[in-house]
């Protein structure tokens, strides 16, 4: 068995998810502005938004790590054609939606995740993050108690790479100086958590729930 010395994970869909849908606390955002959002429909078109508005074009990132304009225009996209027909009004939603992502309350936490994540540290293995993410990343790791297993991370806002770019697996390798057969990926995205991390030489395992949860890293890791 080839030995694991460092475990990179993925952020989103693999340790935490939004506590309520998204288009729930978009209405609920909204409806403060008088503005009725359907809450389904908003989810809906908040996936559309963000499948059509990633990856983010080379050049637009690192802004200043914060991802303002590019999620502005996924939170835009999300939004049915009448409204916020007022662009300062739809500016305020936004900042107050931006601010509350930033919390660590808007996110709950996989049940398995502080074990899964303490074992693999009483493993002796290296934890850490990379994720398609901002610098708000940090408040919510940090306030949710993941931040704790988690210090280093790699932030994509930060770095100006998104994955599935290679030249970001390079960097965390470089950075880690580790060997790529050393690190192992987990995250529930295919392609920037499996196929783009397996071509940078890494090795990877794909969470799917409820099919396979974050214990599949454990069992990467010790083969039992």
């Amino acid at each position: 068995m080839v030995r694991i010395r460092a475990i990179v994970f993925d952020v989103g869909g693999t340790l935490i998810y939004p506590a309520d849908p998204v288009g729930e606390t978009y209405a609920r955002f909204a409806r403060v502005h008088g503005v009725k959002l359907p809450a389904e429909a908003t989810t809906i078109a908040f996936r559309e938004a963000m499948k059509n508005s990633s990856p983010r074009p080379k050049g637009t990132i690192p802004s200043d790590g914060n991802d303002r304009a590019w999620w502005k225009q996924v939170v835009r996209r999300s939004m049915h054609d009448k409204a916020f027909v007022e662009s300062d009004a739809f500016d305020v939603f936004f900042e107050e939606l931006y601010l509350y992502f930033a919390k660590p309350e808007a996110w709950g936490i996989y049940p398995e995740a502080l074990e899964v994540l303490e074992a693999l540290r009483d493993h002796g293995a290296d934890l850490v993050v990379l994720s398609n993410w901002d610098a708000r990343l940090h408040a919510v790791l940090d306030g949710s108690g993941l931040g704790e297993y988690l210090p280093q991370r790699f932030i994509s806002a930060e770095l100006g790479w998104e994955k599935p770019d290679p030249s970001l697996y390079r960097h965390v390798t470089e950075i880690l100086r580790l060997p790529p057969t050393a690190l192992l990926n987990v995250g529930d995205d295919p392609r920037n958590d499996v196929e783009g991390p397996r071509k940078a030489g890494w090795h990877a395992v794909q969470i799917e729930r409820p099919k396979r949860d974050l214990w599949a890293a454990v069992r990467a890791v010790t083969g039992r």
